[in-house]
């Protein structure tokens, strides 16, 4: 009897298994961007003499303060989509430095994975 009753609960359990909907569906989930998922560089500083630091990824936003050639900003994350601004084509950066952050444009900037290249490439651009 015990077989039998065995035997019965794996063929049930076996025929409700089969009728389990397996399509699984998953939730909308949009992470914040981050350095770590967005950018694979670190650190950036001004191409030019001087570069804006904006509220906002928009040549139109306020300018919220100026860095200088030489000056060094840490990278946090770029703007999904490329933008065009003066006839080049790149992503917006959200930097920090000195404790400002703020949105500067890529084609403005060169971009390092690490500080040592950074200060490296300033030191050569100083000479």
């Amino acid at each position: 009897m015990r077989k039998i009753l065995l035997i019965f609960s794996v063929f049930l359990t076996l025929t409700s298994c089969s009728k389990v909907n397996r399509k699984a569906e998953f939730p909308d989930i949009r992470l914040p961007l981050t350095s770590d998922l967005v950018t694979s560089f670190s650190y950036g500083t001004p191409k030019g003499d001087y570069l804006r630091i904006r509220e906002n990824p928009d040549q139109g936003s306020k300018a919220i303060e100026m860095l200088w050639h030489g000056n060094i900003f840490e990278i946090f994350t770029k703007t999904g989509d490329k933008e065009v601004v003066d006839g080049k084509e790149d992503f917006w950066y959200m930097i920090r430095s000195e404790g400002i952050e703020g949105w500067v444009f890529g084609a403005e900037i060169e971009l390092f994975e690490d500080l040592q290249k950074a200060e490296k490439w300033v030191k050569l651009t100083h000479e």
